[in-house]
């Protein structure tokens, strides 16, 4: 029993403003509709809960056992909030710890069958919630703490509250419906106790005996470390003690139907009060069903599509049905368009097919003309179902792009006129996002029809058409470029120097002559390049001993320009 001395009920007076800053607040849920109130306050993610019940009533709750708390501070729990059901009325539950043996029995309490074959004596003042659910993946789990009135008094007796979340379904293993209960000690699965030891006070406590505890075969000490004490005038909770938050977990069958019963019961009297609290939205089946690939893949430009990858390789599944929806400041249709990989066209909501084993993509382009002063964004939210039977059961990924303008390309048309060869063209490119990519067609007599500029053998008049593409793939521009080759001699190239070659023909040295010479180069008639020499001089000399009787062009670049001149070698 507790003692409380006048010195300590003074001093709570004195310092009720500070303690009530650290003290948990109750909101009693009489009057919700528990379905709704069970999704909002402890549904998380990857489950599906269904046929909610309180005290075995659907609809209303009609009692003050459950509601929501708020932690206030007080970390005690380690939660900042949740659900609190309790054996009374859950305005026992704040602190501070001021009152012996706190309870406020409620009016037309609840038995519960399902926890008297557990209990040490009669059973009341029960709140149960039940319900369906079904889960994603192989597991579902939920934090919970369990707190008492009886503690530390009553460690092991016979005359200890006691609560259980029993689960009922399929077996994972067998597949044959069992039920059992899943409120067990952490790492207490052994050869000797293979369901676990069951949280109680009995098995949870300071690890000794209480001052009305009597021992016997279910008591345990050796889990004390799980075990909070919570003296007399402590801010956070009525309750003398608790335990560590804990995790209820197991393993289900993904898309099986299975039922949960939480209850917590008085035994053997309607006093000292307990109640169990569960975390806010801890009740999930965690599952990374859809994920995108996010890796430099933010930014959508006009003009062009950003490829978006997604896939369903964490699933426990092989296929699903997936929903795509926008949000954002950029607008479908107006601003933006969104395909799938096989073109189906993406205007809103629609359903499409995917599977495991398959990476699928969202192609996502900007508009031209869309009114982009300031960037816009597109939020792609993607949601698949993966539960046939459950087809409300969803798991959702989303992603933000980032929808920019994109200068235009612009490449300028180009004439290129040579004397006899030609054996370097290029483009101009004047705007656009650099780096470009480049293709020249037809890809005739160029050594790099892919490059900007690039070395050639034109002997005849020709026209190319250069495509050249932005670095984001998105903008382009063709450019023509025409060469006009000259065989007269009067025509040099442009800034050609003044070059003399003598003797022409010739059958042995060939003289070449010019002012600040830089390159030499002498091709045949099929392109080869035959002798090149870079060497700044004003005067050299080829040696045409080895060459093949025949026609060849020679190119000579100064600095002062470049001019090509047949040569005949006898």
């Amino acid at each position: 029993m507790k003692r409380k001395s006048l010195f300590y009920l003074v001093l709570a007076c004195c310092l009720v403003g500070q303690l009530h800053a650290q003290n948990i607040t109750v909101t009693s849920a009489m009057g919700q509709d528990v379905n709704t109130f069970v999704n909002t306050a402890l549904a998380g993610k990857g489950v599906y809960i269904t046929n909610a019940k309180f005290s075995n009533t659907s609809g209303p709750i009609l009692s003050d056992q459950i509601g929501v708390f708020q932690a206030n501070g007080f970390t005690g729990f380690s939660m900042d909030s949740g659900i609190v059901m309790t054996t009374g009325n859950i305005s026992v539950a704040p602190g501070p710890n001021n009152l012996s043996g706190a309870s406020q029995p409620i009016t037309g309490y609840y038995s519960d069958a399902e926890l008297a074959p557990i209990a040490t004596s009669s059973i009341n003042g029960c709140a149960t919630l039940d319900f369906d659910f079904v889960g994603l993946t192989n597991t579902i789990s939920f934090m919970y703490t369990f707190a008492s009135e009886e503690y530390p008094e009553y460690v092991c007796s016979n005359y200890n509250d006691v609560f259980a979340f029993y689960v009922t379904g399929p077996d994972p293993e067998t597949m044959e419906e069992r039920t059992w209960n899943v409120a067990i000690i952490p790492l207490s699965v052994t050869d000797s106790t293979p369901d676990g030891i069951a949280v109680a006070i009995n098995s949870i406590n300071p690890g000794v005996p209480g001052t009305s505890g009597g021992g016997g075969s279910d008591c345990h000490y050796e889990f004390s470390s799980y075990y909070n004490d919570n003296p007399v005038e402590s801010v956070g909770v009525q309750y003398d003690g608790y335990t560590s938050k804990l995790m209820a977990t197991t393993e289900i069958v993904p898309c099986a139907l299975y039922h949960m019963h939480l209850s917590v019961c008085n035994v053997g009297d309607n006093a000292f009060d307990s109640g169990v609290f569960l975390e806010y939205g801890s009740f999930s089946s965690p599952s990374t069903q859809l994920n995108f690939n996010r890796v430099n893949r933010d930014t959508v430009r006009v003009g062009c599509a950003t490829r978006v990858p997604f896939d369903m390789s964490h699933s426990y599944y092989d296929d699903g049905v997936c929903h795509i929806t926008y949000g954002g400041t950029a607008v479908y249709g107006v601003d933006f368009t969104c395909t799938t990989d096989s073109g189906a066209v993406m205007e809103g909501d629609q359903p499409f097919y995917i599977s495991k084993s398959t990476t699928h993509y969202l192609n996502v382009a900007g508009i031209q003309g869309a009114n982009l002063a300031q960037p816009k964004y597109i939020d792609l939210y993607i949601e698949t179902s993966v539960c046939p039977a459950f087809p409300d059961l969803k798991v959702y990924d989303t992603m933000r792009l980032v929808l920019v303008n994109n200068p235009n390309v612009v490449v300028r048309d180009t004439l290129i006129e040579c004397n006899h060869l030609c054996t370097e063209v290029g483009v101009e490119v004047v705007a656009g996002n650099a780096p470009f990519t480049f293709q020249w067609l037809p890809a005739d007599n160029l050594a790099d029809p892919t490059a900007q500029h690039t070395e050639a053998f034109i002997t005849n008049d020709a026209v190319y058409h250069v495509v050249a593409t932005d670095r984001y793939r998105c903008a382009s521009d063709t450019a023509t470029v025409t060469i006009n080759i000259h065989t007269s001699e009067a025509v040099d190239e442009v800034d050609a120097p003044q070059v003399k070659v003598y003797p022409n023909p010739t059958d042995g040295l060939l003289n070449v002559e010019a002012q600040d010479i830089i390159q030499v180069d002498l091709y045949n008639v099929s392109g080869q390049k035959v002798y090149s020499d870079s060497h700044h001089t004003h005067q050299l000399q080829l040696h045409t001993h080895s060459f093949a009787p025949g026609t060849y062009y020679l190119r000579v670049a100064t600095a002062n320009g470049s001019s090509t001149q047949t040569v005949i070698v006898r």
